[in-house]
């Protein structure tokens, strides 16, 4: 490939979606893994609507939905004593293939562990001629100077060398060697427990357990939580997470492992361990995401319990972000400011997610009298019935999240034009759709097979509710080289659209909403693509060739 336009740093599903965005866009895109590629330890599981929507863009939604986790398997959360011992509560949750679609998204959430995911987008990035997957590649540094930066890396036989971008993204990891490099600190909770994770295969545990299958059990003992269980493809392979008591390094063996287990999952299955991860349970948000021409997406940038799966999927979304606004930087119709406007729009956004998946951890902490749990009487039933409801009640958002999914926005962004309309509630289990400015553009069906979201994702789209969009506006963003294009919204949509124009941006989220003549088009064409006043000509005519 020719010297590359940006370089990511790791091949996560952060790493992976930045180049499928960028790459998809025409970008050449170098993307530098220190390891071969595979996963050993699936930690995600969950991919929520919005990452859904995402997927469909790029075109693989299919190869999620197909991934191979079974369509029958019942999805239920479960709070016990132990696998084949009291159940204290069990929320009942319907197979994949029995899941409606939400009416607010074309695409209903998918369970496709990392060990299935991953590969899709490699083998999707792979496919496009102008994406270059480089594994066993250990990025030891990189430098951002005025004109762009340069990764230093050491490849599989030592051999150091460097290569230049003009941007780079770093997807690098909770523990990031490349952010504590460029100096930038982390803010937050530090420590909200340790944790083991234990990657392992055991046929028919469900079954010589002699329980209904489920997504997920948490085990409770008289002194609280003990850790939980996780399907991962729906047959022998699972993931047991133990947490630890305290906040103390504990160095436990594999025996030492195995006995937590059995104490959870009883004394008869075959396990065969095939990884062990400890972990540090944290809430935490970078002070900055950028630092000159580099850029921190994914753990990089903040980590937060997985109770909720929101991680990744929060991760995935600062990909989208800033991929569309690094494309228009490097074609040159988008101005600096575009890319200022990263941190300032995902920032809040991994606050307000890693916020929401403490509050679910700690749900996992029951507030009543445990220690009858284990015992058999009348009292202690009574006290499991109130001790598992309190438990769900504590963990509901865990598992009713299409808020956190659907909902978020960016409220205070300096690309986005708002309106004297007030901010609806964010609910993280509640979500109602509307094209105020920030918010993602509402979905809806235009025919059977077509969202609305379907247009999206080029340049900006200006939805109009008159026989035609505005001819000035157009003329402006020709003038301008602002990419804008327009479709006329059908007559049943003005509930989700009651305003006459809305402007939706690359990604998917509502740039400016209003009737013709209310705006002028020059200076709000100018704000939505970052750019100054003294700006105006730069990447004129760009456009009409995206």
């Amino acid at each position: 490939m020719s010297t590359p336009s940006v370089i990511v740093v790791g091949a996560g599903p952060v790493g992976l979606a930045t180049a499928l965005e960028l790459g998809l866009r025409g970008q050449e895109v170098l993307v530098l893994e220190a390891g071969n590629g595979q996963v050993h330890h699936p930690r995600a599981g969950g991919v929520n609507s919005r990452t859904m929507e995402f997927v469909r863009r790029w075109g693989l939604s299919d190869r999620v939905r197909g991934c191979g986790f079974p369509a029958d398997y019942p999805l239920d959360i479960v709070f016990s004593t132990g696998l084949d011992r009291h159940e204290l509560y069990r929320h009942e949750v319907k197979p994949l293939g029995l899941m409606p679609t939400p009416p607010q998204t074309p695409e209903r959430r998918q369970r496709c562990p990392q060990l299935w995911f991953d590969p899709i987008l490699t083998e999707a990035a792979s496919k496009l001629p102008n994406v270059d997957l480089r594994f066993n590649v250990t990025v030891d540094r990189l430098e951002s100077h005025s004109d762009g930066v340069t990764a230093h890396f050491t490849d599989a036989s030592g051999q150091a060398g460097t290569v230049d971008a003009r941007y780079a993204v770093a997807c690098d990891g909770a523990a990031s060697p490349l952010r504590s490099a460029l100096g930038i600190e982390m803010s937050g909770i530090p420590l909200l427990n340790r944790s083991i994770g234990v990657f392992f295969r055991s046929k028919n545990l469900v079954e010589r357990a002699g329980v209904r299958p489920s997504a997920r059990w948490v085990f409770i003992s008289p002194e609280g939580p003990i850790g939980n269980l996780t399907v991962v493809n729906g047959d022998d392979l699972w993931r047991f997470t133990h947490i630890l008591e305290g906040t103390d390094r504990q160095e436990l063996d594999i025996a030492s492992v195995e006995r937590v287990m059995r104490r959870a999952l009883g004394p008869e299955p075959d396990i065969e361990i095939l990884d062990i991860a400890p972990w540090r349970r944290s809430q935490l948000v970078a002070d900055s995401y950028r630092s000159g021409n580099i850029f921190l997406a994914g753990d990089s940038a903040h980590t937060m319990s997985p109770t909720g799966g929101h991680g990744s999927n929060t991760g995935i979304g600062d990909a989208v972000d800033l991929a569309w606004k690094l494309d228009a930087r490097l074609r040159g119709w988008g101005g600096e400011e575009l890319l200022d406007s990263y941190e300032l729009e995902r920032r809040p956004i991994a606050q307000r997610n890693a916020s929401a998946a403490t509050r679910n951890f700690y749900g996992w902490y029951a507030k009543s009298d445990t220690s009858l749990i284990m015992e058999e009487s009348d009292e202690a039933e009574s006290v499991r019935r109130q001790v598992g409801q309190e438990l769900f009640d504590g963990t509901r958002e865990e598992w009713e999240s299409i808020g956190v999914a659907l909902g978020y926005r960016y409220e205070n962004s300096p690309i986005v034009v708002g309106d004297d309309s007030p901010e609806p509630e964010d609910t993280f289990g509640t979500y109602t759709p509307t094209n105020r400015a920030g918010h993602r553009a509402p979905h809806a069906w235009i025919d059977e097979t077509t969202s609305v979201l379907d247009w999206f994702g080029e340049g900006f789209m200006l939805l109009h509710q008159g026989s035609e969009a505005p001819p000035q506006l157009l003329d402006s963003a020709r003038k301008l080289g602002v990419p804008v294009a327009a479709k006329k919204l059908p007559s049943s949509l003005t509930d989700l659209y009651p305003t006459e124009l809305t402007l939706v941006r690359p990604d998917g989220h509502v740039a400016w909403r209003g009737d013709a003549g209310s705006v002028d088009e020059r200076t709000l064409l100018l704000r939505v693509a970052g750019r100054t006043a003294e700006q105006e000509a730069d990447g004129a005519g760009m456009g009409e060739r995206l």
